[in-house]
């Protein structure tokens, strides 16, 4: 059985802070994949070239199409850039929280093998008192 400290209700905040920096971490991991997935679309549709033997007319049209999805794929990048800012930030928050955990734990760790060390002196001490008295009863 561990023995009880102040810091046992400290580590379990740390542990739910850690798991929602997790939980944050992971959520801004999906947005970064999804931003990056419409940014590989958004490259490849600017990649297209749809321009046949026709009219200028069309040809103007194509281009214009042309010319907006070139801006759908920068904003894209922009997303992507923004979305890997925000992974920076929750694995930063993640590795911030993970960090404060252990500290909090390695210190509950020493105060708890403080506490047996403290418990098995005290029985020591205890069992030579005992000894004591049963040998000095028994000269009697």
């Amino acid at each position: 059985m561990k023995p009880r400290t102040r810091l046992d209700r400290v580590v379990e905040l740390r542990e739910r802070a850690e798991d929602g920096a997790l939980s944050r971490f992971a959520r801004a991991r999906a947005i970064a994949q999804d931003a990056r997935e419409r940014h590989t679309r958004a490259v490849e549709a600017a990649r297209e070239d749809s321009r046949r033997a026709g009219p200028v007319e069309l040809w103007q049209l194509d281009e214009l199409t042309h010319r907006r999805a070139l801006q759908v794929a920068r904003a894209a990048e922009n997303e992507v850039l923004k979305a890997a800012q925000g992974e920076a930030a929750a694995r930063d928050g993640y590795v911030a929280a993970h960090q404060d955990k252990e500290v909090v734990q390695r210190a509950q760790e020493r105060k708890r093998a403080e506490i047996l060390s403290e418990m098995g002196r005290l029985e020591r001490r205890d069992a030579d008192e005992l000894a004591t008295l049963r040998f000095n009863f028994g000269k009697n």
